[in-house]
């Protein structure tokens, strides 16, 4: 545990000197949430579909964290032979690998707070009334797309082919998940498939919980097995070299 908290500080401290990389995650949720804001008045706006906007938000920005950052960083690594060097010393890169998926989870969680505060008490965008499915929602949805993201992480050789490979699937998911419209005015087909992926899934659960709804089964249980299955396809096939 003392060596996890070690490589925890400096794999924090590694990514607070790239600000270009851990700024796009953060401020990508709260500009948009931030712009919403101010055009659909959700103070005075009683339309269910005033939940979409920040739960859209924090999808994209756990997604582009998840997808693009988390593999990119680990793919970097073993491609310039670090994870490899680690194997041979009594720290195993699993460590590595810990300490960094907590890093990821300790962005996500601010990215959450930043929203929750910013498109509450400044925007005007209610809190869920349902907190507790809401924390479930959230937590299985950035689990899921950690898992989908481990897996590019897995078999990508280097931190740029990572990086491309998460950026098709971060906009395949985006596009199949109805992030670009909500629900509401989306085809039954594309909200089924939705469903079925992480970001469609964590957005219609999150939803439910923010009108005050315990989510539906189907994307909780959706959620779980995509960590189950992506989690362990992942286990089985990544390198250290």
């Amino acid at each position: 545990m003392h060596v996890l908290r070690k490589l925890f500080v400096v794999e924090l401290k590694l990514l607070l000197r790239e600000p270009a990389a851990w700024l796009l995650v953060l401020m990508l949720p709260l500009a948009l949430v931030t712009m919403f804001g101010l055009t659909a008045s959700p103070r005075t706006n009683t339309n269910p579909i005033v939940t979409y906007f920040p739960a859209m938000a924090l999808s994209l920005g756990v997604a582009q964290l998840a997808l693009t950052l988390l593999p990119g960083a680990l793919a970097t690594y073993r491609e310039n032979g670090i994870l490899r060097r680690m194997a041979s010393t009594p720290v195993h890169p699993s460590r590595l690998l810990g300490a960094q998926l907590a890093v990821s989870l300790l962005m996500a969680l601010t990215a959450l707070a930043m929203v929750l505060v910013v498109g509450s008490f400044v925007l005007g965008f209610p809190l869920p009334k349902e907190p507790l499915g809401f924390a479930l929602a959230f937590l299985l949805g950035t689990g899921a797309l950690f898992a989908v993201g481990l897996c590019v992480a897995a078999v990508a050789p280097s931190g740029r082919v990572a990086s491309g490979i998460g950026a098709g699937v971060f906009f395949l998911l985006i596009i199949f998940g109805g992030v670009f419209m909500p629900a509401e005015v989306t085809p039954k087909f594309m909200t089924t498939i939705g469903s079925y992926l992480p970001i469609g899934a964590s957005m219609q659960a999150m939803r439910a919980s923010w009108a005050g709804e315990w989510p539906d089964t189907l994307p909780l249980v959706a959620m779980a097995g995509l960590i189950v299955v992506f989690g362990a396809v992942a286990a089985r096939t990544f390198r250290w070299e």
